[in-house]
């Protein structure tokens, strides 16, 4: 059995009777293993270490945790500029604690030696909290190093705040601080469950953009090429001053990442316009701006309270994001508060969360919620069942909450806008570089591609080709046959063009019955023998009512010097001395 105890901390005095009171003295001699957790907005070093102390001396062989915070969790309710402690009595577990400075240390070495100690640990190990300061390490990469060693255990937990100031944060063991540092709990037993969740609630708002660079993932420099504030700046315009990151808190970057959908919050911008993340983007990831549905947020935690209630908690842990408090205000409550109604719940509010059933994960924005539980699950009369209704509907005020629906209908007005305007512009974007006629590239998506091969060229001297084809005596089908016959004869063409090539190579009609085929990655000789097989197909082909037609091409490659008028031009000269020579022949051009 588990028994847990929150006190919000106001004087010494007022801790020292808790300490004494008989309900927690009978707890504490029962127990084999006591954890207690302070969470603190205060992110003095004295102040932690004089909490700690205290609860040290009364009660020596309790394992003492904390870390600064962006709010606080006391039975399910937000509380601000305050101490919490939570005091977790165990019957049958065991708990081990590791801490490490990160100082002068690599994160993820640090991780891996925390994965190594928390591997060694005795036990039926059933849950690792994690805590950490992510504002001055590299908490993925920790998360990482833990993942190289440890073994599959569940990791949950969060990062240490600082109500908004992102200047300075703490995590502590006992009477030890770190301002850049990490602390592991290992819990373990026989007896112990665990049971952990985590939801997003976020949905995305904005078109989709590109990531174009980064600096040790966690700066993102580029999207889409340009600066990456002026996200900010053009559709939210958020300044870049020293409120940057309170005006951004609420619309994280959301990417997928192996089919979850992760969100990322910048925590500054610097005058270049790069953004800092406390947790990694990579190059090349395409994203989202997000903002919170507080329907889908509500609706999700109803989802995890039921799961909780058939699991029977016998405390519950929450670990859940400062935006999630920043964009709910007042209504946050109507999140955490459940939970209370099935376990004593505590936590706290976080900078970064960390998650996983399996590999640990960095998450921003998210709530994580654990359950635990020694022995098997039990009925608890002295506990209401977790809600089946929406928490917003019971109130009897008909005013109560309704911000919260006006802003979700207004961001579901907006995705569906957002939507329809992508839709459209795809269509736009494929009827721009697509040819009407035969549903081939254009001319202007050919020269965009060729631009494309080109600078893989230059900078990486990738090799690639070009294949100019023209229709031999095009004219005279129209002139015998009429020019939707000849229509068909180009469409023809191109379908025969598009079965005979890879997919990475691109067919564009080059205009009238001139076409032109990419090559990437082919050397001249390549190139000769892929125009020779369209040659031959095209030769062998029936155009009714047309019969046979044949093809010139004339064919060149990229040389160093060159730029896409050079290559046009020599693809030409070739295509010309292929007529003038026969016709339905391949010419190579000469360099």
């Amino acid at each position: 059995m588990i028994t847990h105890i929150s006190h919000r901390y106001t004087d010494q005095e007022a801790l020292e009777a808790l300490l004494g009171d008989g309900k927690l003295l009978d707890a504490v001699s029962a127990s084999s293993s006591i954890l207690i957790q302070i969470f603190s907005a205060d992110t003095s070093a004295r102040h932690l270490q004089t909490v700690s102390a205290l609860v040290s001396a009364r009660l020596p062989k309790a394992t003492v945790v904390g870390a600064t915070t962006v709010g606080e969790v006391y039975e399910g309710r937000l509380l601000t500029a305050s101490t919490v402690l939570g005091i977790t009595c165990f019957e049958n577990s065991t708990l081990s604690v590791m801490a490490m400075s990160c100082r002068d240390a690599d994160a993820r070495q640090v991780g891996a030696e925390l994965g190594t100690r928390i591997s060694r640990c005795s036990g039926n190990i059933a849950g690792v909290i994690l805590l950490a300061t992510p504002l001055s390490i590299d908490a993925g990469a920790l998360l990482q190093g833990i993942e190289s060693t440890a073994g599959n255990f569940p990791v949950f937990g969060g990062g240490a705040g600082d109500y908004a100031a992102m200047t300075h944060s703490l995590v502590c063991a006992g009477d030890q601080q770190y301002s850049q540092g990490a602390v592991a709990v290992v819990l373990a037993g026989d007896e112990l469950h665990i049971e952990s969740r985590t939801y997003l609630g976020w949905r995305p708002l904005s078109r989709s953009m590109r990531v174009t660079g980064v600096d040790d993932q966690l700066l993102v420099k580029t999207v889409d090429g340009k600066p990456a504030f002026d996200v900010y700046r053009r559709y939210l315009n958020i300044p870049n001053d020293e409120n940057f990151f309170l005006n951004a808190l609420e619309f994280p970057f959301l990417l997928e990442r192996s089919g979850e959908l992760l969100a990322r919050v910048p925590i500054a911008a610097s005058r270049d316009g790069a953004l800092k993340f406390i947790a990694d983007i990579q190059e090349g990831e395409h994203f989202r701006i997000g903002y919170g549905d507080m329907d889908l947020i509500i609706n999700d935690a109803l989802h995890i309270h039921r799961s909780l209630a058939d699991f029977s908690p016998q405390a519950i842990f929450l670990y859940t994001c400062g935006c999630r408090r920043f964009l709910m205000q007042n209504d946050v409550d109507l999140e955490t508060r459940p939970f209370e109604d099935l376990a004593p719940t505590f936590g706290f509010y976080t900078y970064g969360e960390f998650f996983s059933l399996s590999n640990p994960s960095l998450l921003n924005s998210t709530m994580v919620a654990v359950g635990l539980r020694e022995g098997e699950p039990k009925a608890n009369p002295n506990r209401t069942p977790a809600p089946q209704a929406d928490p917003q509907a019971q109130s009897s005020d008909p005013y109560a909450h309704k911000h919260t629906r006006v802003v979700s209908r207004l961001m579901r007005f907006i995705d569906a806008v957002t939507a329809e305007l992508e839709a459209s512009n795809r269509e736009i974007t494929k009827l721009s570089r697509t040819d009407r006629l035969t549903q081939l590239v254009n001319r202007i998506q050919l020269d965009h591609v060729l631009e494309e091969n080109l600078q893989q060229a230059l900078r990486h001297a990738t090799p690639f080709s070009i294949i100019l084809m023209d229709l031999d005596h095009f004219k005279q089908v129209n002139d015998a046959h009429g020019h939707l016959v000849g229509d068909e004869v180009l469409v023809s063409t191109g379908k025969i063009l598009t079965a005979c090539t890879r997919i990475a190579d691109t067919v564009g009609r080059w205009g009238g019955e001139e076409f032109l085929i990419i090559v990437p990655h082919a050397d001249l000789n390549g190139a000769a023998h892929l125009a020779e097989k369209l040659r031959t197909e095209i030769e062998a082909h029936a155009f009714p009512p047309v019969g046979k037609i044949t093809a010139s091409f004339g064919i060149t490659n990229f040389v160093p010097g060159d730029d896409v008028v050079k290559m046009i031009m020599r693809a030409d000269v070739a295509l010309y001395a292929a007529k003038h020579g026969g016709r339905n022949r391949v010419e190579l051009a000469s360099t």
